[in-house]
């Protein structure tokens, strides 16, 4: 059986963006990231969005709180994920 993965990568089309972003929202957390290629097909910008709704305080204070901290492996599975699937989706200006 297949490990599910603990993020949600979705590759669409933003009125915010010239071109298609990919989301990567992580199930268990209260954060997510945008991966764009707006400057460049080859240079992938990541922007962190969150859901809390009391936002400034908790990312003052972000160590080991458990709806923000993401451990790395799988962040960096989250993003390697949004730039393939970003990447064979786009089409190269």
């Amino acid at each position: 059986m297949e490990k599910e993965e603990p993020f949600e990568v979705t590759v669409m089309s933003d009125n915010s963006y010239e071109n298609l972003v990919a989301e990567v929202k992580f199930k268990s957390k209260e954060i997510g990231l945008i991966l764009s290629q707006e400057n460049s097909f080859e240079k992938i910008d990541i922007s962190v969005f969150s859901f809390l709704s009391d936002g400034k305080e908790k990312f003052y204070n972000t160590e080991n709180i458990p709806g923000v901290c993401i451990e790395l492996d799988v962040f960096l599975a989250a993003i390697d994920e949004a730039v393939q699937r970003l990447r064979l989706l786009d089409i190269p200006r």
